[in-house]
């Protein structure tokens, strides 16, 4: 017969927070519920270890926990057990499997219709990237091989063959900035945006400041103004060179217009292209935090310029992390 490790515990209603970390991290580990009375782990050592340590912080909160190892008593049981955790896991494969089903009839979709980029290309290879690492969160807690997992397996190998054989590059992708840039002509000079900036102007006015002239001005219009002030270099705007272009953000076409080769730059401009288009292209995981703390600062802030000495800050100190990274 099989070795269990069962658990139960009860938290106050009033500590949601500590509910909800709970359930998390049980979800993390693999238990299940059985017949709605306990979790339940098969036996190892490290579970043994989790459990533990899971008793001692709920306990430490004021909630109450326990937990107990012990053996099926027979065959039915021990089967029935194994069921259910393999019931779970299926689910769990079930919906990687339908992704995988949508996100294969979207790539042949693109392929046949609107032609593939070099871009759209590297962003379906992300998407694999965060599917296959989907799978194995879940293989990590399928410890009685579900039925499922076969079939989710092939999905993925499917998917990932298909991205294979894709061209690096279906038609050029051509840039619509009109001309080679030069820092030298950009020195001095006063910018203008729309008023309220957000990440990507924020992000925009950063890279302006740090790569092309430190003693840059930044002035702010409505938005649908029709006059922006004289000699001045509208970014982030409609109409202007140095704004959006294809599936870039600003930040991106300023890279590209000014040939600016820096890993730790591409990371940063890949965060704020996933906050500002929300198109999930890159996959950062880092966005989300960093979109909080941007929220933050814009709720806080409601002037234009204090926003930026605040987001320049922000943007100095990503930029130190991703360059001792590299």
């Amino acid at each position: 017969m099989n070795k269990w490790i069962l658990f139960s515990y009860h938290v106050a209603r009033s500590s949601q927070s500590l509910r909800v970390k709970v359930w998390r991290l049980l979800k993390r580990y693999g238990a299940v519920l059985f017949k709605n009375t306990v979790y339940i782990l098969p036996y190892s050592k490290e579970h043994e270890e989790m459990i533990l340590w899971l008793c001692k912080n709920i306990k430490d909160s004021g909630g109450e926990a326990s937990s107990f190892i012990t053996e099926s008593l027979d065959k039915e049981q021990d089967d029935e057990i194994i069921k259910t955790f393999q019931e779970l896991c299926d689910r769990e494969y079930c919906g990687l499997i339908e992704t995988c089903e949508s996100f294969i009839k979207k790539v042949e979709r693109v392929e046949s219709t609107q032609g593939l980029t070099e871009s759209t290309v590297k962003g379906y290879r992300k998407k694999l990237l965060e599917l296959t690492k989907m799978y194995a969160e879940i293989k990590k807690v399928d410890f009685f091989q579900s039925p499922q997992r076969v079939l989710a397996e092939k999905k993925l190998q499917r998917l990932q063959e298909k991205l294979e054989i894709l061209p690096e590059k279906s038609g050029k992708e051509k840039s619509k900035l009109s001309k080679v840039y030069h820092v030298k002509d950009y020195l001095n000079k006063k910018w203008v945006t729309r008023e309220d900036v957000y990440i990507d102007r924020i992000a925009s006015a950063w890279f302006i400041k740090k790569f092309i002239d430190a003693k840059a001005q930044f002035v702010f219009v409505k938005k649908n103004a029709r006059v922006l002030p004289k000699n001045t270099i509208p970014f982030d705007m409609y109409g202007s060179e140095f704004t959006h272009h294809g599936e870039d953000c600003t930040l991106e076409a300023f890279l590209k217009a000014f040939q600016i080769n820096d890993v730790a730059l591409q990371h940063i401009a890949e965060i704020v292209h996933d906050i500002d288009l929300k198109d999930e292209k890159y996959g950062r995981e880092e966005a989300e935090g960093i979109e909080r703390v941007i929220d933050g600062m814009c709720l806080k802030l409601k002037n234009d310029n204090a926003r930026l000495e605040k987001g320049l800050e922000t943007f100095d100190s990503l930029y130190a992390f991703y360059s001792k990274e590299k």
